[in-house]
C-alpha cells in the first residue's frame, strides 16, 4: 500500500532504542508498508559489505517477507570506500542507493566540506553510478549550533535556519553538474518552499533530481516547540515558520515534490526529553493518517497513490506490488506519539 524511502532502524549498539530490524519490519507490515528503505547512520554505520550482510541476515531472521527491506550505504570522502559502495549497489538489489550527509545530523557520517562532497560526486560519476544518491542537505556554514538551548526548544530551529538547506541544495546541484554526475540525485526531507523551487529549476535544466517531504514538515511549524514538551519535535532539518507547511503541501499536490518519506527516527523517551535531547520524529506507524490528511486536503486518489507508493517505487526501481493488507494501529509501540495532533485534525481522535 505504501513505500517509506526514509527509515531509521536501530540494531547494533543502538538496539536499546527498541527499533530493531525485526520490529521495524513488523510495524511496517501492520501499517500497510510494502517497502522500507533504511538509512546508514547506524552504529556501526553501513559503509561496507560486512554491514550490508549483517543487515540482510537480520532481515532474513525477521521472517517478514511481505515487506521489502532496502538500505543505503553511507558515503565518506574516501574514494575507495565509494567505489566499493558502487560495487555493492550492483551486487545487492537491497542496496538501493548511497546516502550523503552534507550536514551533521545523528551519527558520524557527515561530509560537510564542499571539496570533500565534490570527491563523492566525482568518484560516483567516474564509476558510472546509476542508482540514487540521497542527500541530507544542510550546510554547516549557515548553522549556528552554539545558540541551541534545551530550555528554549525553538532555538534548535533558529540554529539550523532555512538558508542552511537552501545553500546546501545549491551546492548539490552545482556539484552534480560540475562533475557530470549521471546518476539519480534525491534531496531528502526537504523542508522549505524555496528549496523546492531550486529542485524544480534544476529538473527543468535536465538534472535527474527528485525530492521527498516528511509529514511533520507538511503539518507542523516551529510553533509546536513552544508547547509543553515541545522538545519532542526536535528534528533535523527542523520545523520551519508557520507558512511553510501549507506551501509544501501545495508543492506536493502540484507535483513539485515527488513523494512522502517519514524520516522515522525512534529514540527512547528519556533521550528525547532529557540530555542529549535527540533529534527525530516517529512516523512509520502513521501512514494511514497521512493518507487521510492528503485526502482531506484535496489530493486526488491518483495523486495519493503516486506520492505514497508509485513515485518512490519508480525512483528506486523497486520490484514490489501494492498490497491491500488490513492495517493495525502500532502507535503504542513507541513512547511518544508525534501525530496525536494530526489525528485530532482529521477527526480520528
Amino acid at each position: 500500500m505504501y513505500i517509506d524511502a526514509h527509515v531509521h532502524d536501530r540494531d547494533g549498539k543502538q538496539g536499546y532504542k527498541g527499533e530493531t530490524v525485526a520490529h521495524a519490519l513488523s510495524v511496517a507490515k501492520d501499517s500497510g508498508l510494502d517497502a522500507i528503505l533504511v538509512m546508514p547512520n547506524t552504529d556501526p554505520p553501513i559503509i561496507g559489505e560486512e554491514e550490508v550482510k549483517a543487515r540482510l541476515e537480520l532481515r532474513k531472521n525477521a521472517k517478514i517477507p511481505e515487506v521489502f527491506y532496502g538500505m543505503y550505504i553511507g558515503a565518506t570522502a574516501n574514494p575507495e570506500q565509494l567505489k566499493r559502495a558502487v560495487e555493492l549497489s550492483r551486487k545487492y538489489q537491497e542496496v538501493v542507493g548511497i546516502k550523503l550527509y552534507a550536514g551533521e545530523s545523528v551519527g558520524n557520517l557527515a561530509v560537510v566540506n564542499p571539496m570533500n562532497q565534490m570527491i563523492v560526486y566525482g568518484t560516483l560519476a567516474q564509476e558510472g553510478f546509476e542508482k540514487v544518491l540521497a542527500v541530507h542537505a544542510e550546510k554547516e556554514a549557515y548553522m549556528n549550533k552554539s545558540i541551541w538551548s534545551s530550555v528554549i526548544p525553538i532555538s534548535h530551529c533558529i540554529a539550523r535556519p532555512p538558508q542552511a538547506e537552501i545553500e546546501s541544495i545549491k551546492d548539490q546541484v552545482l556539484l552534480a553538474k560540475y562533475t557530470s554526475y549521471k546518476g539519480k540525485l534525491h534531496i531528502a526531507h526537504i523542508s522549505t518552499h524555496d528549496g523546492v523551487m531550486l529542485v524544480d529549476r534544476a529538473k527543468k535544466e535536465g538534472l535527474d533530481l527528485s525530492c521527498g517531504v516528511c509529514p511533520h514538515h507538511l503539518v507542523y511549524s516551529m510553533g509546536e516547540m513552544f508547547k509543553p514538551n515541545g522538545i519532542i519535535y526536535k528534528v533535523n532539518p527542523p520545523l520551519r515558520s508557520a507558512e511553510e507547511p501549507n506551501l509544501l503541501l501545495e508543492d506536493l499536490r502540484n507535483g513539485l515534490i515527488d513523494f512522502i518519506e517519514t524520516d522515522h527516527a525512534p529514540h527512547s523517551k528519556k533521550e528525547k526529553l532529557e540530555n542529549p535531547f535527540m533529534s527525530g520524529i516517529v512516523g512509520l506507524w502513521a501512514w494511514r493518517i497521512f493518507e487521510e490528511y492528503l485526502r482531506q486536503n484535496n489530493f486526488t486518489e491518483e495523486r495519493i497513490v503516486e506520492v505514497t507508493f508509485s513515485k518512490p517505487r519508480g525512483r528506486f526501481n523497486l520490484d514490489v506490488s501494492r498490497s491491500n493488507r488490513p492495517i493495525k494501529n502500532r502507535s503504542a509501540d513507541y513512547p511518544i506519539n508525534h501525530y496525536n495532533e494530526l489525528e485530532k485534525l482529521i477527526g480520528w481522535n
